[in-house]
C-alpha cells in the first residue's frame, strides 16, 4: 500500500508543469524611449480621482547647460476618475531640470501639483493645476 501511494504520488509531481511565460517584443521606437527613459513614477488616490506622475529623462545635453552634458526632464501627468470605465486625461510638461514633485493635493476646483525645479542656486517654485471637470 505504501509503495502505491509513493507511485501515485511521484507521477502527480512529475506531471505537473510550471507555467512559461514568453516576452513579446515591443516595435513601437516612441514607446520604447518613453519607458526606457522613466526616472520616476508615482501615483497618488485623490477623493474622486488618481493621478499619476512619470518623469522621464531628455537627450544628454537637454539642459543646455554650457558646463555639463546635463538633461532636462519631462513630466507626464495621468488624472484618471474612479470608476469602472475611468476617464483619462494625459498631461505633458516639457524640459524641466531636476525636477522635484513636492505636493498632490486637490480644492473644490482643481488637483495642484506643486513641484520646484531648476538648478542648485536657481530653484523656482511652481503650482500645476488639472481642472476637476
Amino acid at each position: 500500500m505504501k509503495n502505491i501511494i509513493l507511485l501515485v504520488s511521484i507521477m502527480t509531481v512529475l506531471s505537473c508543469k510550471s507555467q512559461n511565460f514568453e516576452a513579446k517584443e515591443v516595435n513601437n521606437l516612441e514607446l520604447n524611449n518613453l519607458i526606457g527613459n522613466i526616472s520616476y513614477f508615482k501615483s497618488y488616490a485623490l477623493t474622486d480621482n488618481l493621478i499619476n506622475i512619470v518623469i522621464t529623462k531628455n537627450e544628454v545635453g537637454s539642459a543646455k547647460n554650457e558646463e555639463s552634458g546635463e538633461v532636462s526632464n519631462n513630466l507626464y501627468l495621468s488624472k484618471c476618475e474612479f470608476g469602472e470605465l475611468p476617464i483619462c486625461k494625459l498631461y505633458l510638461l516639457e524640459n524641466f531640470i531636476n525636477i522635484n514633485i513636492v505636493k498632490v493635493y486637490e480644492d473644490k476646483k482643481n488637483i495642484k501639483i506643486d513641484i520646484t525645479s531648476g538648478n542648485f542656486n536657481q530653484r523656482k517654485s511652481y503650482t500645476i493645476l488639472i481642472s476637476l471637470n
